[in-house]
């Protein structure tokens, strides 16, 4: 069983190595066994390929027409392509490493990845966050 609440800054298996390192664990997984069965993997696959693909055509739309109209460059729309760029980061970003291991029953990615796929959702979603709350300052100022 694996722990990752003992000092020193990695997790250990029962087996006492490493998380990281060759013995009871599986090769490049921390789970000894899928969390769920195949049927949910399948399920959770077609909901996050359903908002990955509708979070970038969307936002990739917002864009575009921001781009294309002239009158739509203004100040409050700008917040909003800022807004609908950070959700194209997080559909880009957030949602691709976690359905292709919901593709593949289990997490397939390396201690790196886990790392980029945390650090990258929180990054562009607190962007997102950021500049929902400039507009809302920006209502309140008014």
């Amino acid at each position: 069983m694996y722990s990752g609440n003992r000092s020193g800054s990695q997790g250990y298996w029962d087996g006492g190595g490493a998380a990281g390192a060759e013995g009871p664990a599986p090769a490049g997984t921390l789970s000894p066994a899928p969390l769920f069965s195949p049927g949910t993997y399948e399920r959770l696959a077609l909901l996050l390929g359903s908002i990955g693909l509708l979070g970038v055509g969307n936002n990739l739309l917002v864009l575009v027409l921001y781009y294309k109209f002239q009158r739509l460059r203004t100040p409050t729309h700008l917040l909003l392509v800022n807004i609908s760029l950070s959700n194209l980061l997080v559909s880009l970003f957030g949602v691709t490493f976690t359905f292709v291991s919901c593709l593949r029953n289990g997490w397939v990615w390396d201690t790196v990845g886990c790392v980029w796929d945390g650090f990258s959702g929180s990054l562009f979603a607190s962007l997102c966050g950021r500049s929902s709350d400039n507009s809302s300052d920006q209502d309140f100022k008014i």
